[in-house]
């Protein structure tokens, strides 16, 4: 009796392999070959699901994607404002040893991104679904009296949005400067701008 393939399984892993080697190697330095010997295929088997490197690279993106937002779901379950707004950015930043590297594959596509509109579509989703639960989360506090006065909705957004990128970025390009005490401190400032105080203020704490 043939063996029975589950296609979406292995589009998966083989999508984790390109996010190690990626992650380990960088993009430009990708090769199918290395996909291969990661995965434990054959490049044969690696071409007829991935055919070229961008393809990897965005499965490997949309990948990571996917799951983050598996543990976002689960981090921000029976919280609300900006408690769950905190808890979302966490599994955006890149925290720990395994952020920075993560960050290398997002950056890789966000490069690919601009040079491909059907590829920037894919981003622009994703993205979008972010930004709605940014702003769903901002809604809420304005509800429960935890957004300062001053913050118009939309423009936070826009700014929960930046830094969350930026941090991408700054943890690839300027690691010296991107340790998980810099990132932290960076969230609460941000947290506390959208309060309206200086996270120096009582009550900034988190619980």
């Amino acid at each position: 009796m043939p063996k029975i393939v589950d296609h979406d399984e292995r589009r998966d892993h083989i999508a984790d392999a390109a996010t190690k080697v990626i992650a380990r190697e960088g993009f430009e330095r990708l090769t199918m070959r290395q996909i291969a010997a990661e995965a434990g295929y054959t490049h044969g088997a690696i071409a007829r699901y991935f055919p070229t490197k961008e393809s990897l690279l965005t499965a490997s993106f949309v990948r990571l994607h996917v799951q983050a937002n598996g543990r976002i779901l689960t981090e921000v379950a029976g919280k609300r404002g900006l408690d769950a707004l905190e808890q979302m950015c966490r599994e955006i930043l890149p925290f720990g040893e395994l952020g920075p590297k993560y960050a290398r594959v997002v950056i890789a596509f966000w490069d690919h991104a601009s040079q491909d509109t059907r590829v920037t579509q894919i981003h622009r989703e994703n993205n979008s679904r972010w930004r709605d639960q940014f702003r769903r989360f901002l809604v809420e506090a304005r509800e429960d009296g935890e957004l300062g006065e001053h913050v118009d909705i939309d423009t936070a957004v826009g700014e929960v949005a930046s830094r969350n990128a930026g941090w991408q970025m700054v943890s690839v390009l300027l690691p010296e400067v991107a340790g998980d005490e810099r990132i932290e401190a960076g969230l609460q400032a941000l947290l506390a701008e959208l309060r309206g105080r200086t996270p120096e203020e009582p009550g900034r704490a988190r619980s």
